[in-house]
């Protein structure tokens, strides 16, 4: 039997190591499809502090056949972010900053916002600064462009909106990683990956992970990722030297060391922990399943704690129950693979194996037992068409044959049944309801979920009238322009990096695209009703502000 040492504690490798058989059987029956000639994945699971099952699958390299093993390294995407929220709490307990402080009291250069934001509003999410992602796609940047972590930062310090007032909500941003990463480094003195190497995985000698902030870095072991296309593999390449939400190269043994830590403390203490798996509450008093770089929840009933990853076609994964000291570390090269199934998969196995798993507690809408008839001007007011503007989908609710009629985006009529004038329900594979307020209306699915719309006017543009939003459009956060021109009655959006493509019109002024970032979007008019410019949004950068030069 091996081992490698971790202070005071000795992780057992599984070399010889009696693992659970069914456990291990499952295991291999959920990868029996990756051959030895994809790419693939490396997975380890913990128990009590012990690596009891350590499996690799597929190839780290396509065109050298290059096996995975347990000395692979993979990028970990987000992963990566727990590790800057642990370098800021290193640096916190030695009095050296204050998770509270002002973060321009070390970035002076962002812009001063109506309200403070605070390293802890970074580290958790909430102060509604835009994500780096969604900008840069917006800007015109991708995946495969060489872009540094300063061109990063000049793009984040150059917004003068945020998304939202900052903790009033929960919006996931990797802006506030990278901005964090450079307060490690500018109140430490030391690059961040110097830090993070010399004060975490030196200590806990995890010899092979590292901050990789140098494009052309080189890393021994490295596994490349792959996607396909057309039934080939392709190389997926990732470029972005962009460090703090992203960019930690690790292997799964490694990564197990670090999960060993969440209970050893090696490195770090027990009040840091609690820290990082604290929920953190907005300014209502509400918490959201996060704490500081790491999601708190449960999995049927059992208190988790995780966090995923996911770059380019690269995935990652760890998650910790702490009342059974269980682990699972997932890292992967492979965009085919369907990660969230997986990872799902793998932590039911696990729970099998170790722990009689608690039922879920989530209750089924029932079906009424009554209905009623409504009013025809009743059931008039409620015609027409309703948005979702989070999933960007319409639907339209239609009488015919004196019935209020649901119409489903495949255009068939289901006929509403009357619990009031304002509830309904059908049923087709499974039960719904909905629920009509003057112009809003919420269907209730029969596990709870609430797809939520609005009433809208269908936009109705002519072939002349659409071309009032011909013209070029100039970002001065993101330094970028987009022109627009019509082909019949469709408006068409172009940048020069990304070339053209379709916007849809939903309602008036208001149009959907699908080009990378650039979804929701909504024109703008002065008193003479002139198009004056435009606001689009994207999930996590909302209202980017673009002026019509060519008025």
């Amino acid at each position: 039997m091996s081992f490698f040492t971790i202070g005071q504690v000795n992780v057992e490798q599984p070399k010889n190591e009696k693992a659970p058989i069914n456990l291990e059987r499952k295991i291999d029956v959920l990868f029996k499809d990756i051959k030895n000639t994809d790419p693939g994945v490396s997975l380890g699971i913990l128990k009590d502090n012990k690596l009891i099952i350590q499996k690799n699958y597929g190839l780290a390299n396509l065109e050298y056949q290059i096996p995975i093993t347990k000395t692979t390294v993979f990028h970990s995407a987000s992963v990566s972010k727990q590790f800057t929220a642990f370098a800021i709490l290193l640096l916190e307990a030695e009095g050296k900053l204050s998770l509270d402080d002002d973060i321009r009291k070390y970035i002076p250069e962002l812009h001063k916002f109506e309200r403070k934001i605070t390293l802890r509003n970074l580290a958790n999410h909430t102060s509604g600064i835009r994500d780096q992602h969604n900008l840069a796609r917006l800007a015109g940047w991708n995946s495969e462009d060489i872009i540094t972590n300063n061109q990063v930062l000049e793009l984040i310090y150059n917004q003068k909106e945020l998304n939202f007032t900052t903790n009033n909500q929960f919006m996931y941003s990797n802006s506030g990683y990278t901005l964090l990463a450079e307060v490690v480094a500018r109140v430490s003195k030391q690059s961040f990956a110097d830090f993070t190497k010399e004060r975490i995985f030196v200590p806990l000698k995890m010899t092979q992970t590292q901050f990789t902030d140098k494009v052309g870095l080189l890393t021994k072991n490295k596994a490349y990722s792959y996607y396909k296309e057309n039934n080939s593999y392709r190389k997926d390449i990732y470029q972005n030297a962009s460090i703090g939400a992203s960019n930690l190269a690790i292997t799964i043994n490694d990564l197990s060391k670090w999960s060993v830590n969440f209970t050893t403390y090696t490195v770090g203490s027990k009040k840091i922990f609690n820290a990082m798996t604290k929920l953190e509450k907005l300014n209502n008093g509400n918490s959201y399943g996060y704490g500081l770089g790491l999601f708190i929840n449960s999995y049927k009933g059992i208190p988790k704690i995780e966090h995923s990853g996911l770059d380019a076609s690269y995935q990652a994964y760890i998650a910790w129950f702490p009342k059974q000291n269980i682990s699972v570390v997932f890292l992967s090269n492979s965009g085919e693979l369907n990660g969230g199934s997986i990872i799902r998969k793998l932590t039911g196995f696990c729970l099998d194996e170790f722990v009689n798993q608690q039922k879920s507690s989530s209750k089924k809408l029932t079906k009424k037992n009554t209905y009623v008839k409504i009013a025809a001007k009743n059931l008039k007011k409620h015609e027409g068409f309703y948005w979702n503007s989070k999933d960007r989908f319409s639907r339209e609710l239609r009488i015919d044959n004196g019935s209020l009629n649901y119409v489903g985006g495949d255009g068939k009529l289901t006929k509403l049944n009357s619990i009031d004038k304002n509830e309904y329900e059908f049923y087709t594979k499974e039960y719904t309801a909905v629920k009509l307020d003057k112009t809003k209306m919420n269907v209730v699915l029969d596990d709870g979920y609430t797809l939520k719309f609005n009433k809208y006017i269908p936009a109705n543009y002519t072939k002349k009238s659409i071309k009032e939003f011909i013209g070029t459009y100039y970002s001065k956060e993101l330094n970028t322009t987009y022109s627009f021109y019509t082909k019949d009655y469709q408006l068409i959006a172009n940048h020069q990096r990304t070339g053209d493509f379709k916007l849809k019109a939903i309602k008036n002024d208001f149009f959907i695209g699908n080009k990378g970032s650039f979804r929701n979007v909504t024109f703008t008019r002065n008193k003479s009703q002139q198009v004056t410019g435009f606001k689009v949004s994207s999930s996590r950068a909302k209202n980017v502000v673009f002026k019509k030069i060519n008025i």
